[in-house]
């Protein structure tokens, strides 16, 4: 019982000895804990708050987006279509609108259901006001934040009966929207009366939402809606899009689905790497009080005793540093998983945390710690009394071999005094040295990966915008007669040129079956001169469009799409559009498709000539493309502007889903993507704080062995500010050392990796690019690490007195 007593004594004599050693070991769990708790946090917390709030919309398990107004009676008819369980029917439209204060009018969405009270599925929630009525409208909740709209306020609409107001007296969440930020529209609602006001015919929609009997399944789902697109091609109403969602989980889940594999594998490695500095720590320890070991073996003290003294030391400061991380993971979890949310129109009400998430912290910090520290501790318990007591002494951790002599004399050869002893103490403890390094290592190489992602992402887009050599391209509501459209744009400066291409929905079989699509709202055939001037896509397989496919039945398909379902040039294709007989055309060719997500409507190429033969003017045409000499945000806003205003003042409504500007989808890409490479970039950094603890402890544990030294150096001369350069000198060594290696070693996996997180992250393929600068600037931001890490444990190495440093 005294024995015991002395050990609670010892234990407590430790932790309370070195505070600065605690508190690093606290510091290095903490941190780990805090990375793998925020980040396991935050994914259930993301995946469950989307997959709750998607179950709440009473998701529709097929949506169909229609070219135009349906009668009611056409989705009653729907509705008998055996497998269909319900309908719901909607109307979205593009409409002209002034914000208070606003001189220019902007393009938006306006959109009405027959009973805000009664509605099916793709509920919208009403959070503040009241639903449309009368002359009262509502806002989404997004375009009220971004556009700093409020209750109370105007808003100028362009309808049928010339300018209007209606005021906001409503705020409602709609479950799908493109946020603003990322190039989606402000969405308004109106009530069911006020759409003859907007050119709407009564009883008609626009778009048609159907659940299917259960049980749900996506094979079955995707053979309804193929009869669903029949019975409304039979009446002459064509489907611009179909979106299938599973009714279980969140349509952005694919999203997140990828950047949580790698978010999983980063939060453990981070745990993995604090408790290295713990194994660190323990061995430093062990190395320092071997002669304790002696005295307690001598003393009567077992292997088991001696190895549960040191074991209970690291259970106290991971029980510590869990209490810290804790609290600390929780609000880091919820906090960024609302701001997260928040992007896909989804709020999270009240304070809540993962449950899951917390047990693995309590395991990990408790077993992961240990574990590190089990070999040595073991092995200094596992030492004899004569060779624990015999362990001391000056220079008695150093075993000097060939390498090191041949440093110390090149070092010496080649480099100050003080700059030769401060590498030369670099390599002492190798073991120590590789694992503190292997921390820095791999801050540095994920620090760079990110950065040339970073990179890549942008090189991409550039590439993608080159390849589009239109500075605009109009989308109509209602195709056009090419010529009046070139007496619009063709006095509005600085247009050079204009193209004309058309849109279909088009449904596409291979051996009569339904081919699936990688993107997620299905087919759509686009057709354009084969001359093309405009656009020419990044061609993976075979060949483009060229003016010997003029009248042509020949196709240029998505490869991606190609792949899903074993198509390759050459291939046969069976393609229906719209009230047309199915034909057979050609796949001549495979392109890389360019979209953020799956979440979009995949083009597939085709020749005009074919789909619309005949004199070129007399044609009617779904886009126009632009080009003109547009250098800057503010130009092309200006000149998007003044095409707005021209058509306008024709009364042709242009379509907002597919006008785009390039310019501002460039700035609406990085927008996107910036939320996911941003949250990367922060744990890379978090990851490089955990490898500046690490160092730190390294040093620190440094200055404890050699506190003998020091005391020795004092002795024969040297000085304070000597003592304090040495050790500032090994921590700039030590970050030098590993960005030297983190730079061959990122450039081995940048490219592979960065690729890998473009396909599973962004959706994309990456066109890669070294980020040269982010070997520059991780040199900077690892030596800073580096001086700030070796402060400490450098200023108390100076405050060490001679006697003190002799006598210890």
């Amino acid at each position: 019982m005294i024995f015991n007593a002395n050990l609670r004594q010892k234990v407590s004599a430790d932790l309370l000895a070195h505070k600065s050693r605690t508190l690093l070991a606290i510091s290095s769990i903490a941190t780990g804990l805090f990375v793998i708790g925020t980040l396991l946090g935050m994914m259930d917390l993301q995946l469950g708050g989307m997959d709750n709030a998607h179950r709440q919309s009473q998701p529709s398990h097929i949506s169909l987006m229609l070219k135009q107004d349906a009668d009611i009676a056409v989705a009653e008819t729907v509705r008998n279509i055996d497998g269909v369980a319900n309908i719901d029917t909607l109307t979205q439209i593009t409409a002209q609108f002034k914000t208070p204060g606003a001189t220019q009018s902007q393009t938006g969405t306006v959109l009405f259901r027959t009973d805000y009270q009664d509605q099916k599925y793709d509920r919208m929630t009403l959070l503040s006001g009241s639903f449309p009525r009368g002359k009262s409208i509502a806002v989404e909740r997004l375009s009220a934040r971004f556009a700093g709209l409020n209750s109370g306020d105007n808003i100028e609409f362009i309808t049928a009966n010339g300018a209007e107001k209606l005021a906001i007296n409503g705020i409602i969440r709609h479950p799908f929207v493109k946020p603003p930020a990322f190039g989606g529209p402000l969405h308004f609602f109106i009530a069911p009366e006020l759409a003859p006001v907007f050119g709407i015919p009564a009883h008609t929609f626009r778009q048609l939402l159907v659940q299917i009997k259960p049980p749900y399944s996506e094979e079955k789902t995707r053979h309804i809606a193929g009869e669903i697109r029949a019975k409304l091609a039979a009446s002459g109403i064509a489907v611009n899009a179909t979106l299938l969602q599973n009714p279980d989980r969140h349509w952005g889940r694919a999203i997140f689905s990828g950047i949580h594999l790698v978010l999983t594998v980063m939060a453990w490695a981070s745990l993995a790497l604090s408790s290295v500095l713990i194994l660190n720590t323990v061995a430093a320890l062990i190395t320092q009080q071997t002669d304790q070991i002696g005295i307690m073996k001598s003393l009567g003290a077992r292997r088991r005793t001696i190895a549960n003294l040191y074991l209970s030391e690291v259970f106290i400061l991971s029980l510590i540093a869990l209490l810290i991380a804790v609290p600390l993971s929780w609000a880091g979890a919820f906090y960024s998983s609302r701001w997260i949310l928040d992007v896909f129109n989804i709020g999270l009400n009240g304070f809540v945390y993962s449950s899951q998430a917390l047990y693995l912290m309590i395991a990990g910090g408790l077993l992961a710690p240990l574990l590190a520290a089990l070999w040595p501790v073991w092995k200094g318990a596992s030492m004899s009394v004569r060779q624990a007591i015999a362990s001391y002494g000056l220079g008695a951790d150093f075993v000097s071999r060939g390498f090191d002599r041949w440093l110390e004399r090149a070092a010496a050869a080649l480099l100050p005094t003080l700059y030769a002893v401060a590498l030369g103490n670099l390599l002492r403890r190798k073991a120590r040295l590789l694992w503190t390094q292997s921390v820095l290592i791999i801050a540095g190489v994920l620090f760079i990966v990110i950065m040339s992602l970073i990179a890549s992402v942008n090189l991409t887009l550039d590439n993608e915008l080159a390849r589009s050599r239109y500075a605009v391209r109009v989308g109509f509501t209602q195709d056009q007669p090419a010529e009046i459209v070139k007496d619009i744009v063709r006095n509005i400066p600085p247009t050079a040129a204009v193209e004309f291409w058309n849109r279909l929905p088009a449904e596409l079989f291979l051996h009569d079956k339904l081919i699936r699509q990688s993107g997620s709202l299905g087919v759509q055939m686009i057709a354009l001169p084969t001359d093309t001037s405009m656009y020419r896509p990044l061609i993976v397989a075979g060949r483009w469009l060229d003016p010997a496919d003029d009248r042509q039945n020949r196709l240029v398909i998505n490869a991606e799409t190609a792949e899903l379902n074993g198509i390759h040039v050459g291939d046969t294709l069976s393609a229906k559009l719209m009230q047309q007989p199915a034909h057979e055309w050609q796949v001549i060719g495979l392109y890389r498709w360019f979209a953020g997500s799956g979440y979009a409507v995949e083009p597939v190429y085709a020749p005009l000539s074919t789909i619309q033969p005949g004199n070129l003017n007399e044609r009617r045409h779904s886009f126009a493309l632009l080009s003109a000499d547009i250098h800057s945000l503010a130009e092309e806003k200006t000149y998007v502007e003044a095409l707005k205003t021209a058509f306008q003042q024709q009364h042709i409504k242009l379509d907002f889903y597919t006008t785009l500007a390039k310019l501002e989808q460039r700035q609406f890409a990085e927008n996107q993507f910036r939320p996911i490479t941003g949250m990367l970039l922060g744990l890379a950094v978090m990851i490089a704080v955990v490898g500046a603890i690490g160092l730190s402890g390294t040093l620190a544990i440094g200055v404890l062995q050699r506190t003998r030294e020091i005391g020795v150096l004092r002795a024969i001369g040297a000085s304070s500010s000597a003592i304090f350069k040495l050790f500032i000198l090994e921590g700039l060594f030590h970050g030098l050392l590993a960005w030297l290696i983190s730079i061959p070693a990122a450039f081995l996996v940048a490219e592979p990796l960065a690729k890998k997180l473009g396909t599973t992250m962004l959706g994309i393929h990456l066109d890669f690019v070294f980020s040269l600068l982010s070997a520059g600037s991780w040199l900077g931001f690892v030596l800073m690490l580096a001086v700030l890490a070796a402060y400490l444990p450098a200023r108390n190495a100076s405050r060490i007195a001679v006697r003190a440093g002799l006598s210890y």
